[in-house]
């Protein structure tokens, strides 16, 4: 058990003692379960650390004074455990977190994933409303709207488990505590000094956050001096639970890279803790989790003496966890540690709300599998279409080139751009997936800014309208700003004619103003600001 202080927060490790330090951050009325699909494959490389917020997942309820509050609680959690400097990703409030650490704290951050996060979230006043209904009708209308402010219509209608755990994580937290950070999220607002903000980060965002939209996003990216978009298809606000493999495809490329350039590499330790069942839950994901290609792991750091803890298990745990069976290690992957979870034991006197931990009702205790590389997870895991599965030995070249095509087209144009591959162009949709999205769009020699300037360049003299539409709508996504396209449309109307150019202008003035870019963004991320249209939670 750690020490019980009023300055902590319940937290839980996973992956290697010995690797650098990455800290994920969860949303308002979320647990740390919400980022499940993306642990395995994250502790490969990382000591990942994941914390609760007071009264969330059985946590004690000690409320918040404000974001900044919440900060100071994490770092004191951090300080205890050893940790100096780390990664940090965070959703919503969680990406709150993150931007106030990388203001006041710069030196501890090696980098930062801000997902579904805004420099101010709607307004002041709707968020003290929001306070009120919960004061006088408690948790139980948030929490039944909740699902609908967090995934998309589509996702809400194919995953009834999922929703029904949300519903559930809502109205398991701590009424008070959910109150308190209702006025922190009122009192946030970071607009002014977004320019401060020196640390390398990743802005993620689905592309359907109505609570966070796309235009709060480029808001973050044109006032970070080190940022980079990246606009997730087909999600809502919780993004890393609606389409895991994109955004864990996303963090994985962002932290190995900011770890391979800085200067001091993240340091810290994880003391042995209690050994604890795998992730649950109707978002754990199979272990283990192959990766779409080889990545470089960054280089671990030793670790200080691990502090010694008690065997008592924690409690507090999602309500929908079920244990699940270690799995045997793949050849040729890295051994992961069993996870240790450090918590604050909460008594009826610290949260009165407080609620026991039942039975996971849609899963299913997992056996210990034979020796062998199959794993069996708990029935109500989301499913990926696209992940590639875990193999012994190395698959071949193409089946990589494919693996690695599916991902980097689904990165670039979405999901709805994949033909169907028993249908009449499967042949064709094979060599294009291997040669065009896993050879020339996944080679490093340019960066993905560069190649979208470079195609649009292309098809704008060929006269491709359609399809330069579609790859209009794919940069403004990426990252891409109304400026660099306009700039380079003007270019290519000096080499390749004025006509050429013209009809890549009225192309693009369309798709801007449909995707809200440009211009507009900084009106869209006011509209986005209206009482009611942030959505319930954040």
């Amino acid at each position: 058990m750690s020490e019980t202080t009023t300055a902590t927060l319940q937290y839980r490790f996973d992956g290697p003692e010995d690797a650098p330090v990455l800290v994920l951050g969860p949303s308002l009325g979320t647990t740390w379960h919400m980022w499940d699909r993306q642990v395995p494959e994250l502790a490969r490389h990382w000591r990942v650390v994941r914390f609760d917020l007071p009264g969330h997942g059985g946590a004690p309820a000690r409320p918040l004074g404000s974001v900044g509050d919440l900060t100071d609680r994490l770092l004191a959690t951090l300080d205890g455990l050893g940790i100096e400097r780390f990664g940090f990703a965070g959703c919503s409030i969680g990406g709150a977190v993150g931007a106030d650490l990388a203001l006041r704290h710069p030196g501890r951050l090696a980098s930062l994933a801000l997902v579904g996060t805004s420099a101010r979230f709607g307004t002041a006043e709707s968020w003290r409303q929001r306070g009120d209904v919960v004061r006088t009708s408690g948790l139980d209308p948030i929490a039944r709207s909740a699902p609908e402010a967090w995934f998309t219509p589509a996702f809400l209608a194919a995953q009834p488990a999922i929703v029904e755990w949300a519903v559930q994580m809502v109205r398991t937290t701590d009424p008070l505590c959910y109150i308190a950070a209702c006025q922190a999220l009122a009192a946030f607002d970071i607009r002014d000094d977004l320019g401060r903000t020196g640390s390398p980060a990743l802005v993620l965002v689905g592309a359907e956050d109505q609570v966070a939209p796309p235009a709060d996003a480029r808001v973050l990216v044109a006032g970070i001096h080190d940022a980079r978009l990246a606009v997730v298809p087909a999600a809502s606000h919780l993004a890393p639970v609606e389409q895991p493999a994109a955004v864990t495809d996303l963090l994985v490329r962002h932290f190995t890279t900011a770890w391979q350039t800085a200067s001091v590499p993240a340091t810290g330790s994880a003391p042995a803790g209690p050994q604890v069942p795998a992730p649950g839950g109707p978002l754990a994901a199979p272990q283990p989790v192959a990766a779409t290609e080889p990545r470089p792991t960054p280089a671990p750091n030793p670790a200080p003496a691990a502090e010694a803890a008690s065997p008592e298990p924690a409690r507090g745990a999602s309500p929908f966890a079920a244990p699940v069976a270690a799995a045997p290690a793949v050849s040729g992957s890295p051994s992961v540690p069993a996870p240790a979870v450090g918590h604050m034991p909460a008594t009826a006197s610290d949260n009165p709300y407080a609620t026991p931990a039942d039975p996971n009702p849609y899963a299913a205790p997992v056996p210990v599998p034979a020796p062998a590389p199959a794993v069996t997870a708990a029935p109500v895991s989301v499913p990926d279409p696209d992940s590639v599965p875990a193999a012994a030995s190395a698959p071949a070249p193409a089946d990589d080139a494919h693996a690695t095509g599916v991902r980097v087209r689904r990165e670039v144009l979405g999901e709805e751009n994949r033909r169907d591959p028993e249908g009449f162009g499967a042949e064709y949709d094979d060599f294009v997936t291997r040669v065009a999205w896993g050879g020339t769009w996944a080679r490093p020699g340019l960066d993905r800014r560069t190649r979208f300037l470079v195609t649009l360049t292309a098809l704008t003299t060929g006269g491709h309208l359609d399809e330069l539409a579609l790859y209009l709508r794919a940069a403004l996504r990426d990252g891409v700003t109304a400026a660099e396209i306009k700039e380079t449309f003007l270019h290519t109307a000096l080499y390749c004619g004025l006509p050429a150019a013209n009809a890549a202008f009225a192309v693009a003035e369309r798709v801007v103003a449909e995707e809200g870019a440009g211009a507009g963004a900084e009106a869209g991320a006011e509209e986005g600001e209206k009482p009611g249209e942030s959505g319930p939670e954040a």
